[in-house]
């Protein structure tokens, strides 16, 4: 999304790292996302960290990245 928001790694850690009551594995998605990688859209970080990646179901992964991106449901 040129010019849109983008969203540094180091906020999608700090989302799991604080999410209640599934966190998922940290250390993986801090391997799959550097803290300086940005994404525009929760669809493009979904496709670079899945939610089995760091062991979370798909409604847990959404629950807790998609709000930083402006997306809920």
């Amino acid at each position: 999304m040129p010019g849109g928001r983008q969203i540094a790694g180091r906020d999608l850690h700090a989302a799991l790292a604080t999410a209640v009551p599934e966190r998922g594995d940290i250390a993986a998605l801090r391997a799959a996302v550097a803290p300086d990688d940005a994404f525009g859209s929760y669809e493009e970080f979904a496709a670079a960290c899945p939610p089995e990646r760091i062991g979370l179901s798909p409604g847990s992964h959404a629950a807790v990245f998609a709000p930083l991106f402006g997306e809920f449901e």
